[in-house]
């Protein structure tokens, strides 16, 4: 499976930067209109993960590749060709940024305005993200570049398809993945990405539901997640997509809404 390292490597640091949300939690909403990041909600991930040596290293994230500016929350991927002064780990090349909430989010809308990276060869990803083993990992994922059916090669990896996933756990039996194309993402316009997450009760059956331009893409109805994660904006560098072949691009984001739905069967 692609992404099983992926989990191993980050789950320790999400695991000791999230904090539940009470029961009662209000809708979250951030425009980023300030000149910087409110740390007070968002933490700047320092980290790295899903590194497979054999197929291609990279640099991981870091929070100098996160800010805000012109209304935007600003996420900065560094490819193959950077030759500036921003360290990454283990090299300084293929180097992104993650913003991640400190509070944890169970059943909801999970809603983000965003120009993804214009390049496929960095992934863009918005997700939500708990684990405690590898049978025990709950995850819900939005991630550009898509177009990785088999027989799945890093060259067919395109912008106008995206990969909706959810887990439970990280073996072949524990998750759903949707590999479906979304149309030009790439246009210069903002875009919306929502996911709806119902973890369900005695009258709705648990379920998640990806949105773009809501327009509904796809519903998961197996291995769907129960509890609460933070949610994750950002860019890395996994090995299944095509090469870095640029010196910087960026991901911008106008705005993030998060409306729980606060259902019986969430676990916080």
């Amino acid at each position: 499976m692609q992404r099983c390292s992926f989990i191993l490597f980050l789950c320790p640091f999400l695991l000791c930067i999230c904090f539940p949300a009470s029961s009662s939690a209000q809708i979250f909403f951030d425009d980023f209109n300030g000149t910087s990041i409110d740390t007070t909600v968002w933490t700047l991930l320092n980290s790295k993960w899903g590194e497979n040596p054999a197929k291609g290293r990279h640099g991981g994230v870091v929070p100098e590749n996160v800010s805000a500016g012109n209304g935007n929350l600003i996420i900065r991927a560094n490819g193959n060709l950077y030759k500036g002064s921003i360290k990454g780990h283990g090299q300084n090349t293929k180097v992104g940024g993650v913003a991640s909430t400190k509070k944890m989010y169970a059943s909801g809308s999970f809603e983000i305005k965003a120009k993804i990276c214009p390049h496929p060869g960095a992934l863009t990803a918005f997700w939500t993200f708990y684990y405690e083993n590898d049978n025990f990992n709950h995850e819900i994922d939005f991630e550009f570049p898509g177009h990785n059916q088999a027989p799945r090669t890093p060259d067919s990896s395109r912008l106008d398809w995206g990969l909706m996933t959810n887990w439970r756990g990280v073996g072949e039996d524990q998750y759903n993945n949707a590999d479906k194309f979304f149309g030009n993402q790439t246009d210069g316009q903002y875009h919306l990405y929502r996911f709806e997450w119902h973890t369900g009760s005695d009258v709705q059956k648990p379920r998640v539901e990806w949105y773009y331009d809501n327009k509904l893409l796809h519903t998961s109805f197996e291995n769907i997640p129960a509890h609460a994660g933070c949610y994750n904006i950002g860019i890395w560098f996994p090995w299944w997509i095509k090469e870095a072949d640029f010196e910087s691009a960026y991901l911008y984001v106008d705005w993030v809404k998060i409306t729980p739905f606060n259902e019986p069967n969430d676990l916080k």
